[in-house]
């Protein structure tokens, strides 16, 4: 049985650049706690979270809409596989970026988990994507 919790935040960037920070492993490792991402950006790709030399999950790519949709099941070796649906839509002034985490059900958890584990990720995201680009 899954869980599934919905996170929501507005981007002051356009969703190509949202798009760029979810799909450059140099750029996930900057807002996911230090785990670069790498995959074939294709449906039924292969997808690696690591950190340094160190694989901390893999899964798979399941929908891959650039730059407004991005689905992907991490299974971090531990059970069944969490669902990830990353959806990018264009607002005046930047983005709005929804989350959904679909993941195994938690005995007691009521969400509070998900919440302390993905907020900070979104808030991450959010500084990533709006800091200057380097040139």
């Amino acid at each position: 049985m899954l869980s599934t919790h919905r996170f929501c935040s507005f981007v002051a960037s356009p969703p190509e650049r949202v798009w760029a920070a979810l799909t450059d492993g140099r750029q996930t490792a900057r807002w996911l706690r230090g785990v670069a991402l790498d995959a074939d950006w294709r449906p039924g790709g292969r997808l690696e979270l690591a950190r340094g030399d160190v694989v901390a999950a893999r899964g798979e790519v399941l929908d891959v809409t650039p730059p407004r949709r991005l689905a992907l099941a991490v299974d971090g070796g531990h059970g069944p596989a969490t669902y990830l649906t990353w959806e990018i839509r264009a607002v005046e002034g930047g983005s709005i970026v929804h989350l959904d985490v679909d993941e195994p059900v938690e005995a007691g958890d009521g969400g509070r988990e998900a919440e302390e584990a993905w907020l900070p990720v979104l808030a991450g995201l959010q500084a990533v994507v709006a800091a200057p680009v380097a040139g």
